[in-house]
């Protein structure tokens, strides 16, 4: 099978997406041809690169993205490349869900259309609502990162053909190094917290779905308020800092340019806080599972489909009465209960989030479409 696969997201772009597009790619060609159109301006346009079992080409992106779109038709209606393709995939991205599935149709190729999170979520209520109906309702097959996104697309009546497809972890590529507990003890040392304080890790693009508005200000009335520490590893939004600023937080920042470096920063977290309003299946879960930190988080989007009271510190969405108990538990749990939940989370990931389960859900979509 040969598979042209269309995405925004993919390296050099870093972030949790980009992992993921990189990761479901390297193991589908494994099986398949892979050749992958990134829309992005770090390379010249169009240049295709030859990559082990597929391509790579870059494909640019102008301010209007209907003249970015027709550019990319004009490229791809008479490419061998495309041609020879058996399916399309569209993965998480708003240029694909403008696009990609109207040419898949013009082309008469099968289109899987991959929802990773964002891109159904804002979608749904703006004025690409549109768009993403016609992709819903003309899709070959829907992929879904989450249960949650699966039940709602399911209920639309839009599509018969909508699978959940979770994400997962290759375990090879988190093992703790010696380098890594070194450079987390110099961070430690660095930041110069008195010994009973606790530092609680918010790790990525803190975007408004992150919830961090509210976990900080419900976070300023629990019993932890005097002793916690906030450790922001990635990017923030600048309100976000002023509200830090404004309620007194400690809290410090930081965006790792290595794998060791966003391996420490873990490390020196005493828990990871996923405090999200709505969201896909974040990459933190597995990371933070990998490197045995405890997890509270909301019950949003994907987090229920791998998180249970066992395994985390689990909160209703914009409930404050819910975190303010989940903060208390995890800040009177003993070590060895908070070793617990991370060995039973570990072992939940280990056992049903692994890569081959996530390569063998795209496979059996994509042979279904293409058979």
């Amino acid at each position: 099978m040969r598979i042209a696969w269309f995405t925004e997201n993919y390296p050099p772009n870093t972030g949790g997406m980009s992992r993921s597009c990189d990761r479901i790619v390297a193991n589908l060609r494994q099986h398949h041809t892979v050749d992958v159109f990134h829309f992005t301006n770090k390379f010249p346009a169009f240049k295709t690169q030859t990559h082990e079992k597929g391509t790579y080409t870059s494909v640019p992106i102008f301010q209007d993205t209907s003249h970015t779109l027709n550019m990319l038709w004009a490229y791809i209606k008479d490419n061998s490349l495309i041609n020879s393709c058996d399916a399309f995939v569209s993965f998480g991205s708003h240029l694909c869900l403008k696009g990609i599935t109207l040419m898949a149709n013009w082309m008469q190729k099968p289109i899987l259309i991959c929802f990773r999170g964002n891109d159904f979520d804002t979608a749904i209520f703006s004025q690409k609502k549109q768009d993403l109906l016609y992709t819903i309702s003309n899709a070959s097959a829907i992929a879904c990162v989450t249960k949650e996104k699966q039940q709602r697309i399911q209920r639309m009546a839009l599509n018969n053909h909508v699978y959940y497809t979770p994400n997962s972890i290759d375990f090879n590529e988190w093992n703790i190094l010696k380098s890594d507990i070194a450079l987390a003890e110099t961070l430690s040392v660095q930041l110069q917290l008195p010994k009973d304080t606790k530092i609680i890790g918010l790790i990525g693009f803190l975007k408004q779905k992150k919830g961090v508005d509210f976990f900080i200000n419900t976070l300023k009335k629990s019993q932890l308020a005097s002793r916690i520490h906030l450790h922001i590893v990635g990017e923030i939004v600048p309100h976000i800092e002023s509200e830090l600023e404004r309620l007194a937080f400690s809290y410090s920042k930081v965006s790792p340019i290595s794998k060791t470096e966003l391996i420490a920063n873990y490390l020196i977290c005493d828990c990871i806080a996923i405090p999200s309003i709505y969201d896909g299946m974040p990459n933190v879960i597995f990371e933070s599972a990998a490197l045995n930190k405890p997890i509270l988080a909301s019950k949003a989007g994907g987090l229920p489909d791998v998180l249970n009271t066992n395994t985390a510190f689990l909160f209703d969405v914009l409930s404050e009465q819910s975190l303010l108990s989940a903060l208390a538990n995890f800040d009177n749990a003993s070590v060895q209960y908070l070793q617990q939940t991370s060995q039973l989370l570990l072992e939940e990931i280990r056992t049903h989030f692994t890569t081959t389960q996530e390569t063998d859900n795209y496979l059996n979509v994509l042979n279904t479409i293409t058979t």
